[in-house]
């Protein structure tokens, strides 16, 4: 009977391990996908700002974060069409660098490497008075005289770019006004 008994508790033991592993991982994804949204949320954010100034007007804006933190952003288009136009890169635009794919270029540009006005540390505020402060960069191609795109990304600036336990997708949004 005392044999039986240490068994089931065996048993018993090794199927609550798994489980609570399962219980930490599905409250590490949770805790990601919060970081994903919010991620998006301040690059939707920025976007807006920059797409209601509207396209005749390239001024420097500004944005306050929510610790109070005036950041100007840069919107000026390069004067001509076409890739490899503007301080943006090979694949053009005024800001930070794009991949070939039209997206930011997170691996091959540091914070410090993009041009000024292009990218700023954003610092959310959360319940209980948390902050994370997020990297959000943009690159502004011009399409036509009468267009332009915005290509805007943002991730929060502890996140790993390749991998491990912190790593978050950045968001990567784009319009055209």
């Amino acid at each position: 009977m005392m044999i039986e008994l240490m068994i089931s508790m065996a048993v018993l033991s090794v199927g609550l391990g798994g489980l609570l592993v399962l219980l930490v991982s599905a409250m590490y994804t949770d805790t990601r996908s919060s970081g994903d949204t919010s991620s998006t949320m301040v690059a939707e954010h920025v976007l807006e700002q920059i797409t209601a100034e509207g396209l005749g007007a390239d001024l420097p804006l500004t944005v306050t974060d929510c610790a109070g933190n005036a950041s100007n952003i840069a919107t000026l288009r390069p004067a001509a069409t076409g890739l490899g136009t503007g301080n943006g890169g090979a694949n053009g635009g005024n800001g930070a660098a794009l991949t070939a794919a039209g997206i930011i270029d997170w691996n091959n540009q540091t914070f410090a490497q993009v041009p000024a006005g292009y990218a700023i540390n954003y610092v959310a505020c959360g319940a209980n008075g948390t902050q994370t402060t997020y990297d959000v960069r943009w690159d502004i191609i011009r399409m036509s005289n009468n267009t332009r795109m915005t290509v805007i990304g943002a991730r929060p600036t502890g996140s790993q770019q390749l991998g491990g336990l912190r790593f978050v997708f950045p968001a990567n949004l784009r319009t055209i006004d």
